[in-house]
């Protein structure tokens, strides 16, 4: 999700992804690792060991987590998972769990999206989970992404088709405090197209026909949120900024007021699910 309230610079998401580096898989994980397992899990081939894999503004980690998960039902490990972020703690985040974990073939690094310190053709596969459409140029993330991937490798990419819990949270927003500029995000316009995705790896160099695009519903964050409303003011800190703790207290409840009056049949879930576009290409 990552917005901030209007006003703010456009890439601060370095300090936005700190702030949220210790909750971010409280909240906005459960959604973005969904829709990033479904894509491990559905979409392509199950990794082996001989295979090199670049986690792409890796976040926490959870692309990667689930890789190794994925590797430990089946036995084989990838050969090499190469995990980048340019925020510095989120992967020092990272780096916690690959130490609980003993992750060894994982190699974790601060670096840009958009000018990775890595050589062409090194990866296999190439994952960049909700990360590309936060970038100053988007393009030259994907440029970066076709270049460092092998030929015949596979890049999945993940952006937001819509975002109904955002929709939710800025509703109750106006509700608890109209005079404070609510939580959004430039980019989620442009993104909201199918098209803008397609054209962005088009343009990178893979081949219209080489790229498939699906959609995938989430309903991730339904059942946490019923069951604990008040996880979004702790989990989220941008929605709730410059708020009293009193404030803050009313933000979950009056979020279920609005989701379950929008979605009475579905207990709300109608204004809490999430759709994502998948991009799976072929170099």
């Amino acid at each position: 999700m990552a917005d901030e309230p209007r006003g703010s610079a456009v890439h601060s998401s370095a300090t936005h992804f700190d702030q949220l580096s210790n909750v971010y898989d409280e909240l906005v994980g459960l959604l973005t690792g969904d829709v990033g397992r479904y894509a491990i899990d559905h979409l392509i081939p199950t990794p082996t060991s001989e295979i090199v894999i670049h986690d792409n503004a890796c976040g926490t980690g959870l692309m990667t987590a689930h890789l190794q998960q994925v590797a430990s039902q089946t036995g084989t490990s990838a050969k090499k998972i190469h995990a980048t972020d340019h925020v510095p703690s989120v992967t020092q985040v990272m780096q916690q769990k690959a130490s609980r974990h003993g992750w060894m073939n994982v190699e974790i690094s601060v670096m840009d999206s958009q000018e990775l310190t890595l050589p062409d053709g090194l990866f296999d596969l190439s994952i960049t989970n909700f990360g590309i459409f936060f970038l100053p140029d988007p393009q030259r993330g994907a440029d970066q992404i076709y270049r460092t991937l092998k030929p015949g490798g596979t890049a999945v990419v993940t952006t937001w088709k819509e975002r109904r819990i955002m929709d939710t949270i800025v509703e109750a927003q106006k509700i608890i405090r109209p005079d404070l500029e609510t939580l959004y995000a430039p980019w989620a316009e442009l993104w909201s197209k199918e098209e803008t995705l397609r054209n962005v790896l088009v343009n990178a160099g893979f081949r219209a026909e080489s790229i498939k695009i699906v959609e995938r519903r989430t309903d991730a964050i339904v059942e946490p949120f019923l069951g604990d409303p008040d996880m979004v003011a702790r989990a989220y800190p941008a929605a709730t900024k410059g708020w009293t703790e009193e404030e803050r207290a009313r933000l979950g409840k009056e979020m279920l007021r609005i989701a379950q009056e929008r979605d009475p049949q579905g207990r709300g879930a109608g204004g809490l699910y999430s759709t994502a576009y998948i991009a799976v290409a072929k170099k």
